[in-house]
């Protein structure tokens, strides 16, 4: 005989546990807005590349320091790897004129080792040279005019310019601060116009006539 069934058992009812207090959960969005929402947030994290400031090496990758345009504070400049700028390539092209061509990395430096006897009689130290060659690589052009910081045009010739392969026409510039760039000749009428006219005017050359201009010499009087 089965067992009494206790007051409990014999309700016939199941207990329900009490509703746990907590935080709701956010109801989920529709498909539609969510997608919306996303396209908003990319259009506005979209920046404007407007300006190359210099480059740098890394690891043998072609570094740039990037002014976004609406952002004139230098702390909001960022770098920048090449793989970054393809939204950017005029932008990069024109930096490129400015330095002359695509910079290159530097190859690599010699072992490092005790100083030469030449170094230790010579007027240059080690650290000097090396402190040197560190501001030459990375000097570059600055931006706007050159008139103020262009010494003279050297000469100007004609050669493959070797990212288009055609014939293109290249000034060679001698900077008061000693430093020497070359520069397409399209580009050197922007930035220091000035200072191809006086190349152009110091390579003029003038003749003389002895023919007087009234018919008054002598040999106008041949032909009377």
């Amino acid at each position: 005989m089965p067992p009494a069934l206790s007051d409990h058992d014999s309700s016939g009812e199941e207990e329900i546990p009490p509703v746990k207090k907590g935080k709701m959960t956010k109801q989920a969005k529709p498909v539609e807005e969510v997608e919306e929402n996303e396209d908003q947030e990319e259009a506005d994290d979209e920046y404007i590349v407007e300006r190359i400031m210099g480059h740098k090496f890394v690891k043998g990758e072609l570094v740039f320091n990037v002014k976004w345009q609406g952002y004139d504070d230098p702390k909001d400049q960022t770098w920048e790897p090449e793989a970054n700028m393809a939204g950017a390539i005029d932008v990069m092209n024109e930096y490129f004129d400015e330095l002359g061509g695509r910079p290159e990395p530097k190859g690599p430096g010699k072992r490092k080792g005790r100083p030469s006897g030449a170094n230790k009689s010579g007027s240059g130290t080690p650290a000097s040279t090396a402190k040197r060659v560190k501001q030459d690589r990375e000097w570059s052009p600055p931006h706007g005019s050159w008139e103020d910081d262009v010494d003279y045009i050297d000469t100007v010739e004609e050669k493959v310019d070797p990212r288009t392969g055609e014939l293109s026409k290249f000034a060679y510039l001698v900077w008061k601060n000693d430093k020497k760039t070359q520069h397409p000749l399209k580009h050197i009428y922007q930035k220091c116009p000035q200072k191809m006219l006086l190349y152009y005017e110091s390579h003029l050359v003038f003749t003389q006539t002895h023919e007087s201009l009234n018919g008054d010499d002598d040999s106008m009087k041949d032909v009377y």
